[in-house]
């Protein structure tokens, strides 16, 4: 686990001096080794090492092929490396090292772009070829691991961190973009690929990109959920394989030569990962958790009773009120584009729990958006498709039910007139209402952005079609969470749920025999596999968060009064101050609006101030 960063210059060596200085900003997510390399030409590499498998100077980068022909950068991990080793083997090349980013290198060369869909990991890399003088950017199926690149008549520049790419001159006559600050304020996120600024953008999931010394951005894809497949696995069958294909991911991301844990929380999903591991046999694994001291959220108690029953030694820690002051700045820096997740806070600490005694992770990331997890949501959206019909006599009661409530459209998916609207609100932090109140003229949505267009007329390609939306959207949001906390603290988090054979595998499962409609119940096929290695299992959604609310009205609030209420503007967008100060008040005296909203705006702030609207670090070097 590592971090990249270089550029291809069309317009001499002044595009590429900054990248030696740009190396250094990512010491925390490489603390054991650097690395530059330039050709002499139009292209200059660097490099930061978190030393995970081959610890010898061997596993130096940026690597080159043995005739000079070809070099890398590489930050992530390839599990079936010793596979395609092997193959590579056959075909007549040999290593000098015994780690997976030798292999990825020669599969390059050997195979081309071609390679890219053989692998079965967590990836971001840069590939140049010296004869063409051509730069192949990748990220691999998931979007597990970051890369940013800025396109301009100057060159390209790429770098595992955005603040990276705002610290290049390259960057600083570049506007915000409207629909970057459009998508942040509803979702709290940038999705690739935007990215804040005009001619900057995140690489996507399962996507390359590639250009030489013609300048022309040459972009595909070689992996692409495949959700348009028909299930083939249902029931028992369904359990079976995704029992079988979980195990197996499992053990291929135990390789390492370093120290490994694991997350576990009090769901389903981390549990599973954990209980693997010892069924694999390996009995050093230590556990980590983070607790929020007996507040609602808190899942520390089941997560212990989960050790217990697994027996795998575990550790646990709590955030308190008074960690949400301690831990602010950390989180801010962690971020290098605007990000507003405040489940941010307990994944840095549970990262800082672990590097005291561990450098890889497992985590359960990918199992509610792969099967049918967000039980509540997934339900809704499978009612309002045109096919769905339940029992008449149910739905007059859900009817009467809501209407005596006085919930509306907003909370009625099936008075909304568009499915993917519904979807898309469910999703936003800031409402539409919110977002006219107080911005003068708040940024629209982007017309362009079609992540929430609905397809789907039956309740199986509705429910699949909501499963693909979760993970192109919101899992995004997760990954870039795990890995800014984590990398925060040098910590590699692995994600074996998804594996690419895990994905396949569920892709192939019918939605039914993942989610009980009647019960609110997803993910049956994890909890069958879970089932087979502990008696007790816990069905309600928590999710890994904070008080927030709380924290905004106690400890938080005197820096959110500082740091929005007196803002005039957020990315050059005008606020209505009066309008603000009015909802935060509703919101402290009388628990009105939404603790996510806030926190997205105090985020961006204190993101803005830290990142962006200071004087920007000098990437010279």
């Amino acid at each position: 686990m590592c971090g990249i960063c270089g550029a291809l210059s069309f317009s001499g060596p002044e595009f590429l001096r900054p990248v030696k200085g740009l190396v250094a900003m990512m010491t925390r997510r490489g603390p054991d080794d650097e690395g530059h390399w330039s050709d002499g030409g139009p292209c200059a590499l660097g490099f930061r090492r978190l030393a995970i498998q081959d610890l010898s100077p061997a596993g130096h980068q940026p690597m080159l092929t043995r005739d000079g022909r070809h070099a890398i950068v590489f930050n992530g991990e390839v599990y079936n490396f010793r596979e395609l080793r092997r193959e590579l083997q056959q075909a007549g090349f040999t290593f000098r090292s015994s780690g997976d980013t030798e292999v990825v290198l020669n599969a390059l060369a050997h195979w081309g772009r071609a390679a890219l869909a053989r692998f079965n990991g967590m990836f971001a890399l840069a590939f140049y070829t010296a004869q063409d003088r051509c730069l192949l950017l990748a990220r691999d199926h998931a979007g597990i691991k970051p890369l940013y690149y800025l396109r301009t008549d100057a060159g390209l520049l790429f770098a595992s961190q955005y603040d990276q790419i705002l610290a290049h001159p390259a960057s600083r006559a570049l506007a915000p973009s409207e629909d970057a600050a459009a998508l942040y304020l509803r979702l709290g996120y940038i999705p690739a690929p935007h990215a804040l600024l005009e001619g900057t953008h995140m690489l996507e999931a399962g996507s390359w990109a590639e250009i030489g010394p013609d300048a022309a951005l040459r972009q595909g894809r070689f992996f692409e959920f495949p959700s348009a497949l028909e299930a083939d696995l249902h029931g028992e069958e369904a359990c079976e394989a995704v029992d079988a294909a979980v195990g197996r991911a499992v053990v291929r991301q135990l390789v390492s030569d370093v120290p490994v844990g694991t997350f576990l929380s009090g769901g389903i999903d981390s549990p599973l990962v954990a209980a693997k591991i010892c069924a694999s046999g390996n009995t050093s694994v230590k556990a980590f958790t983070i607790g929020t001291a007996g507040h609602a959220t808190d899942e520390s108690e089941d997560a212990a009773r989960y050790a217990r029953e697994i027996g795998i030694a575990h550790v646990i820690e709590h955030i308190t009120p008074e960690s949400a002051l301690v831990l602010l700045d950390d989180v801010v820096e962690a971020c290098g584009e605007p990000f507003g997740d405040f489940s941010i806070f307990p994944t840095l600490l549970v990262s800082r729990l672990a590097r005291r005694e561990v450098t890889v992770m497992l985590s359960g990331d990918g199992g509610d958006e792969l099967f049918w997890g967000y039980a509540k949501r997934f339900v809704e959206v499978i009612e309002a498709s045109p096919a769905f019909r339940a029992p008449l006599a149910w739905r007059r009661a859900r009817w009467a039910m809501k209407k005596v409530l006085g919930l509306g459209s907003a909370h009625y998916n099936l008075l909304y007139p568009d499915i993917g609207s519904w979807y898309r609100a469910k999703h936003s932090h800031l409402t539409e209402d919110f977002l006219a109140d107080v911005f003068r003229a708040p940024p629209r949505w982007p017309r362009e952005f079609s992540l929430y267009a609905y397809s789907g007329s039956t309740r199986g390609q509705t429910a699949r079609w909501a499963r693909r939306n979760e993970y192109d959207g919101r899992m995004t949001a997760i990954l870039m969470k795990v890995d800014r906390a984590s990398m925060h603290e040098s910590l590699e988090v692995r994600v074996p749920l998804l594996d690419r054979e895990v994905v396949e595998t569920a892709a192939r499962v019918d939605w039914a025999s993942c989610l009980d409609i009647e019960r609110g119940l997803g993910k049956l096929p994890l909890r069958h596999a879970l089932a087979r290695h502990v008696r007790h299992q816990t069905q309600a959604k928590r999710g890994f968060t904070v008080p927030m609310a709380s924290w905004l009205k106690g400890p938080l609030r005197g820096v959110f009064e500082e740091a929005v209420l007196a803002r005039r503007d957020f990315l050059g967008f005008e606020l209505n101050r009066p309008a603000l100060q009015k909802r935060f008040d509703r919101f402290v005296r009388h628990g009105e609006g939404s603790a996510w909203g806030f926190w997205l705006l105090l985020s961006l702030a204190l993101w803005e101030r830290r990142h962006f609207a200071r004087p920007r670090p000098s990437a010279e070097g």
